[in-house]
């Protein structure tokens, strides 16, 4: 066996499961990188605050003093700073010139793509002393009675605390983003089962049915499966009319054997018993007689049982109606002296219907033979025409005709009108319904004024 054929199919609940499980894998990690960034703004934001709390202070303190600059440096302002002990923090007062009035020299300037507007605070990181600082810079102008200039202070702080405190505030987000995917995911293992419990109740239910009984199922499902339930509906509906037609068809053919069969039976008896050869070829003779009489008695329950088969299949392709009418009448007509008469008409070219081949042509030789028995001497009259969408096919012979209570009644398995010819079955019409209904045509049959049946079959046109 092929390595695929030996593979289970996929199980709809784990697929459903893993997908959503999936898409909330997806969400959780786009949640944590949006924590990751929301906490590296607030810690920047937070301390950023005070790092431009400890510029400002630090500005206030410088003065213009006879020319010259004086800083009384507020170690307050640094304490706030120093708040985050494993941080270092660097400072420099300098003039408008850059000669530097106190603090590092050599901390870095403020880029030209970030520099501050007016009074507005310039923010930046850099790298200084081995690791990236943040920095602020802010700029104040002073003057006094002889004088006035432009002071800028800069003041620097490690990013140690904040990538403390970003951390910190992911990993509450990380601990809650876990909680939640893991609730998530339990509802998500809920809603599945509880999704497909529908599909269980069904499952149960024809479980616990026999196998013949084929009712409808009557649960109750989402509106997704009504289509499914439907379908189902409409396939054991199919599958109970075929069982019942097969039950009918056995019976029926039962009743119809067991007739022959002991005639059979009791003329071999007598043939036994016969001393004279006279009596027993008369016997013998009856006995031929009743074997052909089942022999073409099972032909027709073997073709009405086939015609039952390939109906409920249904695997229809484009027939060409004239090709089939003339490869029935060459199979239908006899080939033995007396030959019958047939009076063919046809329209030019081929009349395309959608359908079964055998079938239609095991009716129209169904039809064609019944036209030959009762039309003796007469010739026999096949026409195919077309009525706009619909192809016509009429068989026409000079018997009898048919009794206006029987034309509908002789269409049923087994029955036979009123002067029915001996030797018949009562199938062959009734093959010839179930033929005609399989294709969505209808068959009617009526008297001709001069004597004789008429029957008509009309089938939808296709275009091949």
């Amino acid at each position: 066996m092929h390595p695929r054929e030996r593979q289970r199919p996929a199980s709809l609940r784990r697929t459903l499961t893993l997908y959503l499980g999936a898409l909330l894998a997806v969400f959780a990690v786009a949640l944590l990188f949006a924590a990751r960034d929301y906490g590296q703004r607030a810690a920047n934001r937070s301390y950023d605050h005070l790092l431009v709390s400890s510029a400002l202070s630090i500005a206030d303190s410088v003065a213009l003093v006879d020319g010259q600059w004086q800083v009384d440096l507020p170690y307050a302002a640094l304490d706030l700073l120093a708040m985050a002990p494993e941080d270092r923090v660097f400072y420099r007062v300098a003039d408008s010139r850059g000669a530097l009035i106190t603090g590092y020299g050599d901390l870095p300037p403020v880029p030209r793509s970030i520099n501050g507007h007016g009074d507005a605070p310039a923010l930046f990181d850099a790298p200084y002393s081995g690791e990236t600082v943040r920095f602020v810079v802010v700029a104040r102008n002073l003057s006094s009675p002889s004088a006035q200039g432009e002071v800028q202070v800069q003041v620097g702080q490690t990013r140690r605390a904040r990538e403390a405190l970003a951390q910190e505030m992911v990993n509450r987000a990380l601990l809650a983003i876990t909680v939640l995917s893991l609730l998530s995911l339990a509802l998500v293992g809920v809603g599945v089962h509880r999704a497909f419990r529908p599909l269980v109740r069904v499952e149960r239910e024809l479980s616990r049915r026999e196998p013949s009984d084929l009712r409808p199922l009557d649960a109750h499902v989402p509106r997704e499966m009504d289509q499914m339930v439907a379908a189902l509906n409409r396939f054991m509906g199919r599958l109970s009319s075929s069982n019942e037609t097969l039950r009918s068809f056995m019976a029926e053919a039962a009743h119809q054997m067991r007739t022959p069969l002991a005639a059979l039976r009791a003329q071999a008896q007598l043939a036994l018993d016969d001393e004279e050869p006279e009596d027993m070829r008369r016997s013998l003779l009856a006995i031929e007689r009743n074997a052909s009489h089942m022999s073409r008695l099972l032909n027709q329950l073997l073709s009405d049982a086939s015609v039952i088969h390939r109906a409920n299949l249904q695997r229809y392709a484009p027939v060409d109606l004239a090709e089939t009418v003339h490869q029935a009448l060459h199979e239908a007509v006899p080939q033995v002296e007396p030959i019958p008469r047939v009076h063919l008409a046809m329209s030019t070219g081929p009349v395309w219907v959608q359908g079964d081949a055998l079938l239609l042509r095991e009716a129209i030789k169904n039809l064609i033979d019944n036209a030959i028995k009762y039309s003796g001497a007469a010739p026999l009259q096949v026409a195919l025409t077309l009525d706009g969408d619909t192809a016509l096919l009429t068989i026409a012979d000079h018997g009898p005709g048919i009794a206006p209570g029987d034309a509908e009644r002789v269409f049923e398995r087994f029955a036979r009108g009123e002067g029915a010819a001996a030797g018949g079955a009562g199938l062959g019409l009734a093959i010839v319904k179930r033929v005609v209904d399989a294709h969505a045509g209808r068959i009617d049959l009526s008297n001709r004024r001069e004597g004789g049946l008429v029957a008509t079959i009309a089938l939808p046109r296709s275009h091949a």
